[in-house]
């Protein structure tokens, strides 16, 4: 836990959806940053883009070559490695479209899909990756609860 990291995250919502209250995204992001950021950090900022599946799949095609749609994407900047300590993690881009769908497929509400989203991107901006093997997924989906539990425990 970095109690002391100052950090900045940046809400481009152009989805508009009232359910998820803008303020507590940054507030439960400020509180999961801190929760996995190392110590040596002093100040990190991220980038959350929500947007429909149509622009998703753009940014999809232009940043991996897929052209398809997808729930939540990725693009790290961060780095352990050399320790820096004022740094940009990344953004994430979530599509509210895909998010909406995957929340009455799997039965839960909407904020707990959109939470479960924008964790499991921001664990992706910190290197975790659930695609290398089981034992990496384990722990990605190990930190994902961990992370879950702080944004809901209120």
């Amino acid at each position: 836990m970095n109690s002391s990291l100052m950090v900045s995250t940046h809400w481009n919502d152009q989805w508009g959806n009232s359910e998820i209250r803008s303020e507590l995204v940054l507030e439960n992001c400020e509180r999961i940053l801190k929760f996995l950021s190392p110590t040596f950090l002093q100040s990190l900022e991220l980038s959350i883009l929500v947007v429909d599946d149509s622009l998703m799949q753009e940014i999809n095609l232009e940043r991996r070559g897929l052209n398809k749609t997808t729930d939540v994407l990725s693009f790290p900047l961060y780095s352990e490695s050399p320790p820096i300590p004022f740094q940009i993690l990344g953004e994430v881009v979530i599509s509210m479209d895909t998010c909406i769908l995957q929340s009455k497929e799997i039965g839960h509400s909407l904020l707990d899909e959109f939470y479960r989203l924008l964790v499991h991107g921001i664990l992706h901006l910190f290197g975790y990756d659930h695609e290398t093997n089981e034992e990496d997924a384990i722990l990605m989906r190990k930190k994902e609860d961990e992370c879950l539990e702080l944004v809901f425990e209120r």
